[in-house]
C-alpha cells in the first residue's frame, strides 16, 4: 500500500464515519495521481493538453489495430483500404502499407535492447516509410523524436504512461492525463482508440503465441529484415519460459483492464487474429467484417 494510503487509513480510523471513509479511500489514489499532473514541466502539460483535439474524434466509428504477428501474412489486408487503422511498431514493413495508409501509428516507449543509434535509425525509416500517418510516442521520448529532426512535418502526439489501474477504472482513459503503462504496444493503441471514441475495435496481428515457438520470429516479416531496419538484435532469442510466462501475466492484466473499460463504455473489442492465444476478447472472423465476404 502506498504511504499516502497508509496515512489516510490511520487518520480516517479515528475521524471519519465508515461509509464516508470507504468513499474517500476508494478515490484517494485517483485524486493523488491527478494532482501529479501539475508536478510535471509546463511544456509537458501543454503537449498533453494538445491531445484534447482527439477526444471522440471518431465517435461511433470502427477501427482496426494492426499489430505485427505472423498471422497477418495469411490475411487479405487489402480489404482495409478506406478503413480507420492504427498501426504499431514495424507494421510499415507490410507490402500493403501504402494501400492501407493507416491514419494513426503508435510506437512503444524507448527500451532496451534498443540503443540510441538504432532508435534514431529506426525513426528515420519510420518517417520516410509511413506516408502521412499521425504518430503517438511516449512523452519521455520527445527529445529523441524531435532532437534528430524526425517527423518535423507530421502530426505527432505524446502520451504519459503514469496511471495506476485504479485511476483508469475510476476516471477512464484521458490522453491529456496519465494513461496505463503498457506491456505491449497494442495496449497503447487500444487506449488511443478508446479515447478517440471508436465503438468497434478489431485486433489484427495479435498472435501472442511466441511461447509455442521459442527462438523463432514473432513477426510477419523476416528476422533478416528486422535486423536490417531496426539495427538491433533479436531479443526473443535471449528469453526463457519463465520470462515469457511473466510477460503473459502482465500483458493479460493489461488486456483485461482494457476489456473492463470497454465494457463500461459500450465499446466492443474483438480479436480478428486467426489462431491467436489472446482469449480476453470475443473472436471474430476477419473476412466476415466486409461486405461480400
Amino acid at each position: 500500500m502506498k504511504p499516502s494510503m497508509i496515512l489516510a487509513n490511520k487518520i480516517a480510523y479515528w475521524t471519519v464515519p465508515p461509509g464516508i471513509k470507504k468513499v474517500i479511500l476508494s478515490n484517494l489514489s485517483t485524486w493523488v495521481e491527478s494532482l501529479n499532473f501539475y508536478t510535471i514541466p509546463r511544456e509537458h502539460q501543454l503537449l498533453l493538453q494538445k491531445n484534447q483535439v482527439l477526444h471522440n474524434r471518431h465517435a461511433g466509428e470502427r477501427c482496426f489495430i494492426l499489430a505485427t504477428g505472423p498471422s497477418i501474412k495469411s490475411q487479405n489486408l487489402k480489404l482495409l483500404q478506406g478503413e480507420n487503422c492504427i498501426a504499431v511498431s514495424n507494421f510499415f514493413l507490410h507490402p500493403d502499407y501504402s494501400l492501407i495508409r493507416p491514419r494513426y501509428y503508435c510506437i512503444a516507449p524507448y527500451h532496451l535492447p534498443l540503443t540510441e543509434e538504432s532508435w534514431s535509425g529506426w525513426m528515420k525509416e519510420l518517417d520516410h516509410g509511413t506516408g502521412d500517418s499521425t504518430f503517438f510516442f511516449a512523452l519521455g521520448d520527445q527529445k529523441r523524436v524531435e532532437g534528430a529532426g524526425h517527423f518535423a512535418n507530421r502530426q505527432v502526439h505524446y502520451l504519459w504512461f503514469g496511471a495506476s489501474s485504479e485511476m483508469i477504472v475510476n476516471s477512464g482513459i484521458d490522453l491529456t492525463r496519465p494513461i496505463l503503462p503498457i506491456h505491449t504496444v497494442t495496449i497503447m493503441a487500444l487506449q488511443v482508440a478508446i479515447y478517440m471514441g471508436f465503438r468497434q475495435i478489431y485486433l489484427l496481428g495479435c498472435d501472442h503465441n511466441q511461447i509455442i515457438g521459442l527462438n523463432k520470429s514473432k513477426y510477419f516479416f523476416s528476422t533478416e529484415e528486422f535486423v536490417q531496419v531496426t539495427k538491433r538484435p533479436l531479443e526473443w532469442n535471449e528469453r526463457d519460459i519463465e520470462w515469457f510466462c511473466q510477460e503473459y501475466v502482465d500483458q493479460w492484466g493489461n488486456y483485461k483492464l482494457m476489456r473492463r473499460v470497454a465494457d463500461a463504455n459500450s465499446i466492443q473489442i474483438l480479436n480478428a487474429t486467426p489462431n491467436s492465444l489472446l482469449d480476453v476478447f470475443e473472436r471474430v472472423k476477419y473476412e466476415s467484417l466486409f461486405n461480400g465476404n
